[in-house]
């Protein structure tokens, strides 16, 4: 039996040294085939592959020391010269290097025996006689060849391979949440500080037990004093009595400076144990980065394409939660870049640019934030094109004027492609939804930043940790709550500030720009008087938004807890921390909070305009749309039931408008006056329930009936509609033609 199968700790050890040197095979090969000394690049490599039998071979790994011992045959012809550097010996040993990565035990990854036996006739071929070159000496360097035409081999049958980059890629991402290597460095230097706060922890302990005895003997002379006084005792001896007193009291406050300055070191030296603690699963981003290379190669030579990749600041760690979280969405955006972006080199020569494209994947620090680019200097995106896709697939209303940043958060919208073809790669629509679900999943946010002809970014804001945050303590009437950094821009007095009402909506004029300024305790729902006077500037995505508070207090790191299985998600909060004197602070979510406003303010402005006009200031609802036809609006993601709807209910009589989701369907409110509203849940942007709720906290709008049709069913999920506002509640798959037009009537009284 191998020995690895007997010993964890080895097998451990194996998975780990075999992962590297594969990533290092991987890393070597690309560097072979663009190197122009493949004499030192093959001596590598040789090396590497060398290292990898050996190993195998010591942990009685049959399998992979045969595969290793074959391509190590290659490798050193390679490395003689009689064995020419072509893109297919490439091709065949990125594949070896993949099925090594994919051989290593305890790994997830199953290798078939015929692609075993395909790989090694592979192998074997591009090393036999009809691929030598006789004329070089065997210890001759080989210079890096002109193009040379690539030998046609035939290999054994064997499965078609995946794409180079898939599988390499994917063993690393696998294996980072279960196990992550530590420089024992770290571990001691934990350990020598585990022992300094222990240290600690005896001194404050001796600290009280003095502190008490000191309070014990100043109880007992202020008893002695008291009767002294009493008693009628000489001024001598109640003199003697002030005199002991006034010395136990300095000795109180001695020991209680002392205790303060040993807690204070304390609290020092357990923040350096939660930041080593931290730092145990902390894995840099190059963990991620490793096989973007062989993926950029082959999703470029699947695509006529020639592309480079530059890779900066991946040393950059991140917790091994968030790298996990967010190496699918890197992986979707290096491809993207690769696919979409990149030009063919046909195309950037006619446009004036070098032939080779360059996709550049950075990462940076930003306080408690690293900051992630993937970028590309390509053809940028069309925005008409954009445009007319969102409007094909029922994103956006027909004849919308949407561009730039607004626009472009279409491409994060699930099913959504540009492409009328499916690819290997693209057309599907899967993709960038998954980067964004994955990114504010872990708090965290993406930007997209496009210049025509010149290229995209992809920015990436992700939190360093999930388990701390840095927030800004904020203060809303008598309450406490916790606002993220992440996104913060800048805070202000809002005493000075230029403030203007634009169209019924509050807005604040900053360095020539007019920001949104929204009342967080109002968005919050927070009771009792308040008072603004502060206001957090904040960007997570699109435009920034002003949230007004009452005041700012502070600035500090909080360790997050989650709300429990009781509570579950709680609209606007994104978790809880314990504050000093025991109370629990909310932590805030912006990003869902943004969401909810931005129809609150829409229907506000229109509400406010209706009160106006009425004269008395009583809120009143709005008239139907004339002539007898009352006005009904569908707002409903999906096309078809979107149509199928309208269809029904203008049969039936129904003057119809139709919103793709929820916050389409609050800006459709302005356009005129409805008399019902009939609306699904499960939308992207602002779901029906937040929408309904809108509507009834918004005046002028609080007895428009509202109709929810969903295909959730659960009497949980029944009981939030309705207690959302809803004044019915129906299930797609027990649609019914007539019972929908039978709700309608009854509920619009016509």
């Amino acid at each position: 039996m191998p020995a690895w199968s007997e010993n964890p700790e080895l097998a451990a050890s194996f998975r780990h040294e075999a992962a590297e040197l594969s990533a290092a095979l991987r890393d070597g090969l690309l560097v072979l085939e663009r190197s122009g000394q493949p004499r030192q690049a093959a001596t590598d490599l040789l090396r590497h592959a060398h290292t990898l039998k050996g190993s195998a071979t010591m942990f009685g790994d049959a399998p992979v020391t045969e595969l290793a011992h074959r391509a190590e045959d290659l490798l050193g012809k390679v490395r003689d010269g009689r064995v020419p550097v072509t893109r297919e010996v490439v091709d065949v040993l990125l594949e070896t290097t993949e099925l090594l990565a994919r051989w290593v035990p305890g790994t997830d990854w199953d290798v078939s025996e015929q692609e075993r036996t395909g790989m090694l006739a592979a192998l074997d071929a591009l090393g036999g006689r009809g691929h030598l070159r006789d004329d070089v000496p065997a210890a001759a360097p080989a210079p890096r060849p002109a193009p040379v035409p690539t030998t046609v081999v035939e290999r054994a049958p064997m499965p078609e391979p995946q794409a180079p980059a898939a599988a390499p890629a994917a063993v690393p991402a696998r294996t980072f949440g279960d196990q992550v290597r530590v420089p024992t460095r770290r571990v001691h230097d934990l350990l020598d500080v585990v022992g300094e706060a222990e240290l600690d922890v005896r001194r404050i302990d001796r600290h009280t037990r003095d502190l008490g005895s000191l309070l014990d003997e100043h109880q007992a002379l202020v008893r002695g004093l008291r009767e002294a006084l009493l008693s009628g005792s000489s001024p001598g001896e109640l003199a003697d009595r002030v005199t002991g007193l006034v010395g136990v009291t300095d000795r109180l406050h001695a020991t209680t400076r002392d205790l303060r300055s040993r807690t204070e070191d304390a609290s020092n030296r357990v923040a350096r144990v939660r930041d080593g603690a931290m730092g145990l699963a902390m894995v840099p981003v190059r963990r991620v980065a490793a096989g973007f290379d062989v993926l950029v190669r082959g999703v470029a030579a699947k695509s006529g394409k020639d592309v480079v990749l530059v890779v900066q600041g991946t040393d950059v760690e991140l917790d091994v939660r968030v790298l996990d979280g967010v190496a699918d969405a890197l992986r979707h955006l290096v491809t993207n870049a690769v696919d979409h972006g990149c030009e063919t080199p046909e195309q950037r020569a006619a446009r004036g640019k070098t032939r080779t494209a360059t996709v550049t994947l950075s990462a940076r620090s930003a306080g408690s934030t690293v900051v992630v680019e993937v970028s590309d200097d390509g053809a940028g995106i069309d925005d008409e094109v954009l445009r007319d896709a969102a409007v094909a697939r029922g994103l956006l209303p027909e004849g919308t004027q949407a561009s730039g940043s607004v626009l472009h958060q279409v491409i994060f919208e699930p099913g959504f492609s540009t492409r009328q073809d499916v690819t290997t790669t693209s057309g599907r629509g899967v993709g960038l939804d998954v980067v964004r679900t994955s990114v504010e999943g872990l708090g965290g946010a993406v930007e997209v930043i496009s210049t025509p002809g010149e290229g995209t970014r992809f920015v990436l804001t992700l939190p360093v940790t999930l388990g701390v945050a840095r927030c800004l303590l904020v203060r809303l009437g008598d309450e406490r709550y916790a606002v993220p950094l992440a996104g913060v821009v800048e805070t202000l007095s809002l005493r000075d500030a230029a403030v203007h009402d634009v169209a019924g909506s509050l807005v604040l004029a900053r360095e020539g720009a007019a920001i949104p300024l929204a009342d967080l305790g109002e968005v919050l729902g927070v009771p009792g008087a308040r008072s603004p006077r502060a206001a957090v500037v904040a960007r997570l995505t699109g435009e920034p938004i002003a949230w007004a508070v009452d005041a700012v207090e502070t600035e500090r790191e909080v360790v997050v807890k989650s709300l429990g299985d009781f509570l579950g998600r709680v609209a606007g909060a994104s978790g809880a921390t314990i504050d000093d004197d025991g109370s629990v602070v909310l932590l805030v979510d912006l990003r869902d909070l943004a969401s909810r406003w931005s129809g609150t303010a829409a229907l506000g402005a229109e509400a406010e305009a209706a009160d106006e006009a009425d004269g008395d200031g009583a809120a009143r609802p709005r008239a139907s749309s004339g002539e007898g036809r009352a006005r009904v609006l569908v707002v409903e993601d999906s096309l078809g039931v979107r149509e199928l709807q309208r269809s029904i209910l203008e049969s039936a009589g129904y003057d119809v408008v139709t919103a793709v989701d929820g916050l389409d369907g609050a800006a459709r409110l302005q356009g005129g006056p409805v008399d019902l509203v009939l609306s699904d849940v499960e939308m992207p942007g602002m779901d029906g329930f937040t929408l309904t709720r809108t509507i009834r906290r918004t005046r002028g709008w609080e007895n428009v009936p509202v109709v929810i049709m969903t295909s959730r069913g659960d009497d949980a999920d029944r009981r939030a509609g309705l207690d959302a506002g809803a004044d019915a509640y129906l299930l797609k798959r027990e649609f019914d033609q007539r019972a929908l037009v039978d709700t309608v009537r009854r509920l619009v009284g016509r």
